[in-house]
C-alpha cells in the first residue's frame, strides 16, 4: 500500500520539487520513495543510499535520492555539492532530512512518517 501511495503521489511531482522525508527506522520512507520513482517511470531497483549518500535515477525527471542517516555534518554536504542538486531540473528526495534542515530550500515539502501500530503508519505532508 505504501508503494501504491507513493506511485499516486508521483502524479503530483514536478521538476524542481524537493522532498524532506523524516521518520523512525522502518517507518516506510524508502518504501514510499520506491513508489514515487515507480510512478516516475523508473523500473529498476531502488535502495536507500545509506552508505553512498546519493543515488541518481534516470526517471521521467532526474531523481536525486539523498540519505543523511550516516552523515549529519552540514559542511560535508556543502562540500559534496548538495546545492547543485537542488535545481529546477531535478526531483530531490532526502531521507533523514531533519539532519540538514538549514540547507533545504524554503519551498521544501516535508513528509513525516510514524508508526501507528505494528501493521499501519501515519504519513503527513507539510511545507517547511
Amino acid at each position: 500500500e505504501t508503494i501504491q501511495l507513493g506511485e499516486h503521489f508521483a502524479t503530483f511531482v514536478e521538476k524542481g520539487d524537493v522532498f524532506s522525508f523524516v521518520g523512525d527506522l522502518g517507518s516506510g520512507k524508502t518504501t514510499f520513495i520506491k513508489g514515487i520513482l515507480k510512478g516516475l517511470n523508473f523500473d529498476k531497483p531502488v535502495t536507500s543510499p545509506t552508505f553512498t549518500l546519493v543515488n541518481e535515477y534516470d526517471a521521467k525527471f532526474p531523481g536525486i535520492h539523498i540519505d543523511c542517516y550516516r552523515e549529519d555534518e552540514q559542511e560535508r554536504w556543502i562540500k559534496l555539492g548538495i546545492n547543485d542538486y537542488m535545481d529546477e531540473e531535478n526531483v530531490v528526495i532526502i531521507e533523514w532530512a531533519d539532519k540538514m534542515k538549514s540547507l533545504l530550500p524554503v519551498n521544501t515539502i516535508q513528509i513525516q512518517f510514524s508508526h501507528k501500530d505494528i501493521n499501519s503508519r501515519n504519513i503527513f505532508l507539510s511545507t517547511q
